[in-house]
């Protein structure tokens, strides 16, 4: 089974309604923030009814590809009365404020870095509450980016402070590209063009898996396609720990893919389910396919959660993804 995401070109156009706004370089602190969370901002009278649906719908939405149901973000409303003027609550990475005042006009105004680094303030000002409903949902794909890119920003921040030099250099020696990987993750595998890189932990594991090979056609960013190098990567290269088990796609869910950009490279996410066959183990999946520069080569990268169900409590496989995602995402061509 699998759901298909295209790109709307809703996002386009959302696009052009954003104003950034510069703000003055100078030292800034550190943003704060638990994994994707999100402050919204809005008096009592904004936040309500539809807008709150609407806001529920963008931000609290399960998120895609886990096998037990998430929100996207957590969010956390307040007042601007608690807001304004308090610097500890100033200092999140993501924030959103929501305004109506029929004196005023339609707009979205964007500003990164306000009052801490890696921030990102989007502010929407609207004449009334149709407006500013209207505003959210032709803006949903624009909000949603700006909050992940932030998530995966500060995810290579805080990955770079403690690198593990001697994996990365590796994947650039036989690559030619650049991902950073935090200290704690090893090499587990490298065989012709297929490297593994994992994290144990007492309650979990992840996994990222990376594969390059001769660029065939249009079909490589096919779902199809996709599905079927995973199914083959995963099963020559990573065996499970009863004999004849072996990683695959959990063909018996859904899968959701779409069009991406990594860096400055357009290419293909994919979410699913990953299980072991003959085993009884499992668990969320993300992969990024995108062409090398010069369009020679297709690049697959995959990261994979592992989390026993019966320490489910312990661990967010949300946040988990995200710490792979990151990594995958913190790809660099070039020097």
């Amino acid at each position: 089974m699998k759901k298909y995401i295209p790109v709307l070109m809703v996002c386009c156009l959302a696009m052009t309604v954003f104003v950034s706004c510069s703000t003055k370089m100078t030292s800034k602190p550190g943003s704060s923030g638990k994994t994707l969370e999100l402050i919204i901002i809005a008096d009592n009278n904004v936040y309500s009814g539809t807008t709150k649906q609407t806001l529920q719908n963008i931000f609290e939405a399960p998120q895609d590809g886990l096998n037990q149901p998430q929100p996207r973000f957590d969010v956390v409303r307040m007042l601007p009365a608690d807001f304004n003027g308090n610097t500890m609550f100033q200092a999140h990475r993501n924030l959103l404020v929501l305004e109506v005042d029929p004196q005023g006009a339609n707009k979205v105004l964007l500003n990164y870095d306000q009052w801490a680094t890696p921030q990102v303030l989007i502010r929407i000002m609207a004449v009334d509450q149709h407006s500013l409903d209207s505003m959210l949902v032709a803006n949903e794909g624009r909000l949603l980016q700006e909050y992940y890119n932030m998530e995966y920003k500060r995810m290579k921040k805080v990955f770079s402070q403690t690198p593990n030099v001697k994996v990365n250099n590796q994947i650039k020696e036989k690559y030619g590209f650049t991902l950073t990987f935090p200290e704690e993750f090893a090499l587990a595998k490298t065989e012709g063009d297929f490297t593994w890189v994992r994290k144990e932990a007492k309650d979990f594991g992840l996994h990222v898996y990376i594969y390059a090979a001769p660029a065939v056609d249009g079909k490589d960013f096919e779902e199809a396609t996709i599905l079927d190098r995973l199914d083959t990567l995963m099963k020559q290269h990573v065996p499970g720990p009863a004999d004849g088990s072996y990683q695959g796609t959990e063909r018996r869910d859904f899968f959701y893919t779409h069009e991406t950009t990594l860096g400055d490279v357009k290419g293909v996410e994919t979410r699913g389910l990953w299980r072991l066959y003959n085993d009884f183990m499992g668990g969320p999946f993300v992969c990024y396919t995108l062409p090398s520069p010069d369009g020679k080569q297709t690049i697959t990268l995959v990261g994979c959660v592992y989390s026993p169900s019966e320490r489910s409590k312990m661990v967010n496989r949300r946040d988990l993804l995200m710490q792979v995602e990151g990594i995958c995402r913190s790809i660099t061509f070039g020097n």
